[in-house]
């Protein structure tokens, strides 16, 4: 009867930390989701000036016929459409990235909506299970309590260092295939730099483009590890820093898009690209050092509550 008992106990401890994790995630997406909001409203006003800026040299205008007394009509109007295209591509980015945090929203919604009533049920567990034990053996019975509530404890904190491992291992394992693209890139930048001609050209930036939508899924994983994390330093009080990743994500997004086959602009994205991965490289590490210890103690735990139940 009172393992039946220890089950239910352990069985709702683990919903009561599911229960706060998922409440810090939403939390967490619901903030995300005001911040790409905001930045999406902002990205949509640049579009449209871009977009307006391009219908000006197309069409006749004092500002055209300047450029074109000039003689650099065509090559604004190209910079134009280049400063466009990435304004196109970063606003539909966010639009990708405001997608799946409402998709993260409402999953997290439906998993906190199917727990309630979790205390009553601990509490009501507790009770029986003290009046057992307090029948049989009134000294024995507020140890067993505390380690069973400690081992349960530990089993939850594990099952979160768990999540947090696998959800870096998922974005480490995109850096990855990013950093492959641009090692690529790199590769055939440098033939095309010696002569390699129209399709070094196009290799390299069909390496680029994969570098891009792979940064679009990195930052998506990331946001996943971000809330791992915070799960995991909440109920440890142990910090783990990924660095910012903002940075790297934005490289791809930022100026003229010409600029992304410039062989030191391939450098520069590859090293920051390395740079990134060490960060969560370091962040995993800590985190199997944390499952580790927190296995450990459970191990410690698990003897010295046999030990109790032998002796009581």
């Amino acid at each position: 009867m009172i393992q039946e008992i220890d089950r239910k106990i352990n069985h709702i401890i683990e919903k009561q930390r599911l229960k706060k994790k998922l409440e810090v995630d939403l939390l967490a997406v619901e903030a995300e989701l005001c911040e790409k909001n905001n930045r999406l409203a902002e990205l949509e006003a640049q579009l449209n000036q871009e977009k307006g800026d391009v219908e000006k040299l197309e069409h006749f205008s004092l500002t055209t016929l300047f450029y074109t007394v000039l003689g650099s009509r065509e090559e604004q109007l190209e910079k134009e459409r280049q400063e466009w295209l990435s304004a196109q591509l970063r606003y539909q980015q966010h639009k990708e990235q405001i997608a799946f945090l409402l998709q993260e929203q409402s999953h997290l919604q439906r998993q906190l909506d199917a727990l309630t009533n979790l205390d009553a049920e601990y509490a009501a567990l507790l009770t029986e299970k003290e009046r057992l034990i307090l029948q049989s053996n009134p000294a024995a019975a507020q140890e067993l309590i505390a380690a069973s509530q400690e081992m349960a404890h530990l089993n939850a904190e594990l099952k979160e260092i768990a999540e947090a491992i696998a959800a870096g291992e998922a974005v480490l394992e995109q850096v990855d295939l990013v950093i492959s693209s641009l090692k690529s890139a790199e590769g055939w930048g440098t033939w095309d730099l010696l002569g390699g001609g129209l399709i070094s050209t196009a290799m390299k930036h069909n390496r680029m483009d994969e570098a891009r939508n792979g940064v679009n899924e990195i930052e998506k994983r990331m946001s996943r590890f971000r809330r791992e994390l915070l799960d995991v330093q909440l109920n440890t009080n142990i910090q783990i820093d990924i660095g910012e990743f903002t940075s790297f994500a934005d490289y791809f997004f930022d100026g003229l898009i010409v600029d992304w086959v410039v062989q030191s602009k391939i450098e520069n994205a590859l090293a920051q690209a390395t740079q990134a991965r060490q960060a969560v490289c370091q962040a995993l590490e800590n985190l199997k050092g944390m499952k580790n210890a927190a296995a450990q103690k459970l191990n410690a735990w698990q003897e010295k509550r046999n030990q109790q139940i032998i002796q009581a």
